[in-house]
């Protein structure tokens, strides 16, 4: 049974990559989206999304049982992923793991820590909004599947000037995994990414910047100036395949083109956002109650 010291907290770096995948996969055991990280999958996302290993934190009993991941952009910080478990959960031990982590977030000297957790993931919500997170927007998770379409006029861009063109066009924050250092570092793995953009008035009316995933279709980014241009550069960008497009915002005017295309609403999120205090450790946060977890 775990005690207040243990399991005990350490750094995620001191795990090698394959116990860390482990980890991940047990921590996601059983999650209301089946969720598996393939070790590559995993060092992908750590790069990709700037997590930083040091400032992460695992908890290890005889074994390691729970985590969370911390990545890190200047004075912004994004929960990259938090699982206890199954035999450690309901004990209090999320909570511990995810105030380590704000500590560490805190000490890096950053202001605000995000995160994406599903709408049905009750106890999760209830310890994420004990530890002071709020909530910011509903985010979409989206999938169109492959049929025989219209063709539209379009044409192929340059990644770097479709996404300084989404950049000035887009209506909203890009979602973390989504965000501009996300697609360099994706580009600088040597990920392949394209863009599309479907002409207008101005010469384009709207882009989208892509990546091929088996027999899918993922989009990063997306900007439109009307409803029309966005079905066209989505129609575009899917040809004959499977479409895929996660947290898009649930107000944003993509979803709802999507939505009258006929595509799967897969799960919504909340967007979350804490702002840390400089003064105040998240061991000892207002209100703390028991972790639901």
């Amino acid at each position: 049974m775990p005690t207040p010291d243990r399991p005990r907290l350490v750094p995620a770096a001191t795990l090698d990559h394959a116990a860390l995948t482990a980890l991940f996969n047990l921590g996601f055991s059983g999650y209301l989206v089946p969720m598996y990280m393939s070790e590559d999958r995993l060092r992908e996302h750590i790069a990709v999304n700037d997590i930083e290993l040091d400032r992460s934190i695992v908890a290890v009993d005889t074994e390691p049982v729970g985590f969370a991941l911390l990545a890190r952009r200047g004075s912004a910080a994004w929960i990259g992923g938090m699982g206890i478990a199954p035999s450690h959960r309901r004990t209090g031990l999320g909570a511990r793991v995810l105030r380590a982590t704000l500590d560490a977030a805190r000490a890096a000297g950053v202001g605000d820590v995000w995160l994406e957790v599903l709408e049905g993931n009750q106890p999760a919500i209830a310890l994420y909004e004990m530890l002071g997170f709020e909530r910011v927007r509903h985010l979409s998770i989206w999938s169109l599947g492959p049929e025989p379409r219209a063709v539209v006029e379009h044409r192929t861009l340059d990644v770097d000037a479709a996404q300084a063109w989404i950049a000035a066009h887009r209506a909203g924050r890009e979602p973390w995994q989504r965000a501009d250092p996300s697609l360099v570092r994706m580009r600088e793995r040597g990920e392949p990414i394209t863009a599309v953009a479907v002409p207008g008035a101005d010469s384009i009316a709207a882009a989208a910047i892509c990546k091929p995933d088996a027999g899918t279709v993922r989009i990063l980014q997306l900007a439109g100036l009307n409803r029309a241009a966005a079905r066209a550069v989505l129609l575009a960008a899917a040809g004959e395949l499977t479409l895929r497009l996660a947290n898009i915002p649930s107000d944003d005017m993509s979803s709802g083109v999507l939505r009258r295309l006929g595509a799967s609403l897969s799960a919504t999120q909340h967007e979350m956002r804490l702002a840390l205090s400089a003064g105040r450790s998240a061991e000892s946060p207002p209100g703390a109650a028991a972790e639901p977890q």
